[in-house]
């Protein structure tokens, strides 16, 4: 956190010797050391504050850019869908037109073919 050297922190031991004296100075140590202690866990808790609102503004980020991707996944599937129908609809009336097509051909043809059950009957009883 300070870039202090051994040869800075000695210095200032010896000042703070010289004016709180001997009496004064480890209270004073003790009193300085307990401040750093505070401002230490002050800066980590800050830090760490920190960091968890940039991760979760990543994270939100994140969730929104997914959440766009599903709405237009959703629109294309709806898209998809809908031409599928179309397609489906397009299908079975083409199918409807050419039963009744092969339906009506076949009904003509099928009054034609079909074998007089009367006489057939009538030669039945007669034999």
């Amino acid at each position: 956190m300070f870039d202090i050297g051994f040869s800075e922190l000695l210095l200032f031991g010896v000042i703070a010797l010289i004016v709180l004296g001997p009496e004064k100075l480890p209270q004073a140590a003790r009193t300085a050391g307990q401040w750093y202690a505070k401002l230490r866990r002050t800066v980590s808790t800050l830090q760490s504050e920190i960091e968890a609102e940039l991760d979760l503004a990543e994270t939100r980020k994140q969730m929104q850019d997914e959440l766009a991707k599903i709405r237009q996944t959703e629109t294309d599937m709806r898209r998809e869908l809908a031409e599928m129908r179309g397609s489906m609809d397009k299908f079975e009336n083409s199918q409807n037109q050419s039963l009744d097509t092969s339906y009506q051909s076949n009904t003509p043809q099928q009054q034609n073919h079909q074998p007089d059950t009367s006489s057939s009957s009538a030669i039945e009883k007669g034999g």
